[in-house]
């Protein structure tokens, strides 16, 4: 009977040993950008839920600044907050029904809540520029080679996967 209790709390806490091991300090989140056509990352960077991303793009043809607000979400998806405009032209949506000002010469349309699971974009050395997070630049797309075929996404790596 001893040998059996022994025998049983060595298992027990080799089982316990293990799942530490494996424990990384939980699951984290990242915002990954991925090059589709050479099947590379060419960012990574820690974020969660609540955080903000600002797309910064020149508009084509009137070369005019353009930015887009999203919200990552809890289900790693982006929610379309907002866009901000210099003016109104081709392209630019002018009669989305959300609130819309003028602020510091941009045209502000907010409360657009359009949701997006992933981003895929074909980039553009001359027209897209920055993007940041949470006010910090962390990547200019004009580093990459125009027409880069990318997906911006967001990952979650660690932890304990069961099941």
């Amino acid at each position: 009977m001893k040998h059996c209790v022994h025998a049983a709390l060595f298992l027990l806490l080799s089982c316990a040993l293990l799942l530490l091991a494996a424990w990384d300090g939980g699951a984290r989140t990242y915002f990954q950008l991925y090059d589709r056509e050479n099947e590379r990352t060419v960012l990574e960077v820690p974020a969660q839920p609540g955080d903000q991303l600002r797309l910064e793009i020149e508009h084509s043809f009137e070369h005019i600044p353009w930015y887009e607000y999203y919200t990552i979400l809890p289900d790693g998806g982006f929610n379309l907050d907002a866009i901000a405009v210099a003016g109104y032209g081709a392209g630019i949506p002018a009669e989305m029904d959300v609130s819309t000002r003028i602020e510091d010469g941009l045209i502000w349309m907010e409360d657009i809540n359009s949701y997006f699971p992933e981003f895929h974009w074909l980039t553009s050395s001359t027209y897209m520029k920055g993007l940041t997070l949470n006010g910090k630049e962390i990547f200019d797309f004009r580093t990459l080679p125009n027409a880069s075929r990318i997906t911006g996404r967001i990952l979650t790596k660690g932890g304990i996967s069961i099941g």
